[in-house]
């Protein structure tokens, strides 16, 4: 995908992020070039943290997912946030309510907060996308899986518990609902 197409989605992502967001306190500026943020390996792929909620004074959250073939999410909601995903490379396939979505590169969602959802990547390639959250603070669960990552891999027998604990942490923004199939 060309660069100006990341750039046109990440714009795309913020502006209708930030015209919903009624905190007084404007974000700061994040203007940055997202080929020099490195990649940081989690249990579902690798990511990139583009604009987190510190940066955007908890506004929103920005990140760069590559998910790897195999993943699944769990059904989920996000019980304060609204989710988006702008697909850049791959197919995401993502179930909302009870319908099912193929989205292959170039594909736009957005997830209304409480929404019933999950994703995965049913496919023999990673997926890319941007993933956007309003308000910010998702970020955080994300970096906590980063360190669960670096000491039990999602293979271990020990990682379904350590994951539940860390969910059970960031409850406020991630609600589980049990399992899907697409």
């Amino acid at each position: 995908m060309k660069k100006s197409h990341i750039f046109a989605a990440l714009a795309l992502c913020c502006a209708l992020h930030c015209e919903a967001a009624d905190e007084p306190t404007p974000p700061n500026i994040v203007a940055l070039d997202t080929n020099k943020i490195e990649y940081l390996p989690y249990d579902a792929g690798r990511m990139k943290f583009i604009a987190s909620s510190e940066q955007t004074n908890g506004r929103y959250t920005v990140m760069e997912l590559v998910e790897m073939p195999g993943y699944k999410t769990g059904w989920h909601r996000h019980p304060d946030a609204d989710e988006s995903f702008y697909v850049l490379e791959g197919t995401l396939t993502i179930k909302l309510v009870d319908k099912v979505y193929q989205l292959p590169a170039g594909s736009y969602v957005l997830i209304p907060r409480q929404t019933p959802h999950g994703q995965g990547n049913f496919t023999s390639s990673p997926v890319r996308l941007i993933c956007t959250f309003t308000p910010g603070g998702f970020d955080h669960f994300f970096r906590d899986r980063i360190e669960l990552d670096k000491t039990v891999k999602r293979s271990d027998p020990q990682f379904a518990k350590r994951f539940d604990e860390l969910r059970a942490k960031h409850r406020n923004h991630v609600e589980i609902l049990g399992e899907w199939s697409p």
